[in-house]
């Protein structure tokens, strides 16, 4: 009677842990759901250099993230040739921008990503005005935010960027996002 007690004991005790972690896992999502707004985060900077070749570094993340999947695509406007990425084809296309996307790698609640583009102008003898560089925010599902705060701008074969050192927007938790 022993022998045929054991496999039952065995998988009553596989049930309550998969029950005791499920439990877990439910709470820490209801606690990102009550307590953390969720936020895209965007840094970027221009490193200054002697030549026309300019390195452009993005950093994006989503803070608190609840959702599974996060993509990031940076449009930089077709006046600059990036040398080192190829363009993503697969995003939508806006008129007068090449678009890049960003290696989101998921982090614990955070899903970040980091990318180095190396730029030049493709005319550099032509002055370029102050344009966006846009980064969007999307899930399989839907656009979640959309960033147009730097400017690039090239004048006297010198490339500059404006803006903050640093976007960060904020929304409050919602299933599915």
């Amino acid at each position: 009677m022993k022998k045929y007690w054991k496999p039952i004991g065995w998988i009553c005790l596989g049930i309550f842990l998969q029950f005791k972690f499920d439990v877990l896992y439910q709470i820490v999502c209801l606690e990102n759901l009550s307590f953390h707004t969720r936020s895209y985060s965007i840094k970027m900077s221009l490193a200054p250099t002697d030549e026309t070749v300019r390195l452009l570094h993005v950093e994006t993340g989503v803070r608190y993230s609840l959702g599974a999947d996060y993509f990031a695509d940076v449009y930089i406007p077709t006046q600059y040739k990036v040398l080192n990425k190829p363009p993503h084809l697969g995003a939508e296309t806006i008129p007068g921008y090449q678009v890049y996307q960003m290696d989101m790698r998921r982090k614990y609640r955070d899903v970040l990503a980091s990318t180095d583009f190396i730029i030049v102008p493709k005319k550099t003898d032509e002055e370029v005005p102050p344009l966006p560089i846009l980064v969007h925010f999307d899930n399989p599902r839907q656009r979640l935010h959309i960033d147009k705060s730097y400017l690039i701008s090239t004048k006297n074969k010198d490339t500059r960027l404006a803006g903050p050192p640093m976007i960060a927007a904020k929304y409050p938790q919602q299933w599915g996002l």
